[in-house]
C-alpha cells in the first residue's frame, strides 16, 4: 500500500534563513520541510554574506509566504512583548502572531533570544524548535553551527521566558 508522507511545516525567522544560506544548508532544509515565512521576514531576509561577499537571497519559489496575520494576534504579540520587556522586530512579531492564530501544526524556528523568550512567555514553546534540532532532523550532524543555533541555548531562552512569565504576568 502506497502512503504519502507529508513534510513537517516550518515557519522561519529572517536570522535562520540568512544563517542557512551562509552555511549552504537552505536547500537541504527546504527539501525536508515545507517552509513558511511571513511577508516581513521575506523582506528582511534579502541577502547574506559569505567569505566577505554580499549575496542575494531568492527563495520565493521555495517557500510559502504568509501575506498577513490577524490584527488581533499581532496586537496580542506586541502587548505581551511590552509586558515582558522584550524588543521584537516586525518579522518576529508577525511570525509569532501567525503561530498564535493558526491551527496548522507548524513549528517556529528563530535564533533570536528575545523572540524565543516571548514564545515561552506566551506559552507557545511547544510550537517552536531550535535550528540545531531542525538540522538534525534533516540528517545534518556537522559541528559548524553558531552557538545561537544550539538546542541548549534555545532551552535556556525557553526557561528564561517562563521565568519572565512568573515575574510579570498577573497570575490569577
Amino acid at each position: 500500500m502506497w502512503k504519502e508522507t507529508m513534510k513537517k511545516l516550518l515557519l522561519l525567522d529572517a536570522d535562520v534563513i540568512i544563517d542557512l544560506h551562509t552555511l549552504s544548508l537552505f536547500e537541504k532544509t527546504s527539501k525536508a520541510y515545507d517552509i513558511y515565512i511571513t511577508k516581513e521576514v521575506f523582506d528582511e531576509a534579502d541577502h547574506f554574506k559569505k567569505d566577505g561577499v554580499k549575496k542575494g537571497i531568492n527563495i520565493r519559489d521555495k517557500v510559502t509566504i504568509v501575506e498577513s496575520v490577524d490584527v488581533e494576534s499581532l496586537a496580542k504579540v506586541n502587548k505581551e512583548a511590552r509586558e515582558a520587556r522584550l524588543s521584537i522586530d516586525p518579522g518576529e512579531s508577525t511570525s509569532i502572531a501567525y503561530i498564535n492564530q493558526t491551527k496548522e501544526e507548524i513549528s517556529f524556528c528563530s535564533c533570536d533570544k528575545a523572540a524565543i523568550k516571548l514564545i515561552s512567555y506566551m506559552e507557545l514553546e511547544t510550537r517552536s524548535i531550535s535550528l540545531e534540532k531542525v538540522l538534525r532532523d534533516t540528517g545534518y550532524s556537522k559541528k559548524n553551527l553558531y552557538p545561537r543555533h544550539y538546542e541548549n541555548i534555545f532551552k535556556a531562552c525557553i526557561k528564561e521566558g517562563k521565568a519572565l512569565r512568573i515575574q510579570f504576568k498577573k497570575l490569577v
